[in-house]
């Protein structure tokens, strides 16, 4: 029995092995995609046993659920946290949209290699359960959504925005924000000013259809 394989005795250790294992796996998954990456190429980057890794999380479906799942909940509380320190700066109805949409492209660029997961997660969907796909949006995207939607309906009740549809309009202020920062990222990183011009092109055309008449 190697190292590795050892029990931990009280738990010495556990949740070390654990973060290496979710971090090794995000990498691998990102990067391999889930039909191509095998539980032993995760333990390899993790540096444990593959014994150890099914100790840990049972299966390689299990593991990928625990790492999508902590990833999504750890990119929502970053774009909450975003929103929050922007709106404390901002004054106006277009300063208000620009900060949300400032942070949905700030925790985009901020954590590639979560979006690497989502990009595969759309281009592979067929290969996992329903049940893990509602985990992953549950935990990140639909909290994202409900947060932008959330701000819109602030707004509308002070007058600003003229909204029939809460959701309908998060998606169009979502797409609006971020479609141009995402395709032009592909091409080089992008500067602070870049992006909130981006954004404010984004905000306008959102407000050309949703400001209140008068505003």
């Amino acid at each position: 029995m190697n190292g590795s394989d050892r029990p931990d005795g009280p738990r010495r250790g556990r949740p070390a092995k654990h973060e290496a294992i979710v971090r090794a796996a995000r990498a691998v998954f990102g990067r391999d995609g889930y039909a191509r990456t095998t539980t032993d190429a995760i333990a390899r980057e993790a540096g444990v046993s593959t014994r150890t890794l099914y100790k840990h999380f049972g299966s390689k479906e299990r593991l990928f659920s625990v790492v999508l799942t902590e990833s999504a909940t750890r990119v929502a509380d970053a774009f909450l946290d975003y929103v929050e320190r922007g709106l404390r700066e901002a004054g106006g109805l277009e300063e208000r949209l620009v900060a949300v949409g400032r942070a949905l492209v700030a925790h985009r660029i901020d954590f590639p290699e979560h979006f690497a997961l989502v990009e595969m997660i759309n281009f592979e969907g067929p290969h996992f359960p329903s049940r893990v796909l509602e985990e992953w949006r549950e935990a990140g995207p639909l909290r994202v959504q409900s947060e932008v939607v959330r701000r819109l309906e602030e707004l509308a009740s002070e007058g600003l925005l003229r909204i029939a549809d809460p959701e309908r309009a998060a998606l169009h202020l979502i797409a609006l924000t971020t479609f141009e920062a995402s395709t032009r990222s592909a091409e080089g990183t992008l500067t602070g000013e870049q992006i909130t011009d981006m954004v404010t092109a984004g905000v306008r055309a959102f407000l050309d259809g949703y400001r209140r008449s008068g505003e």
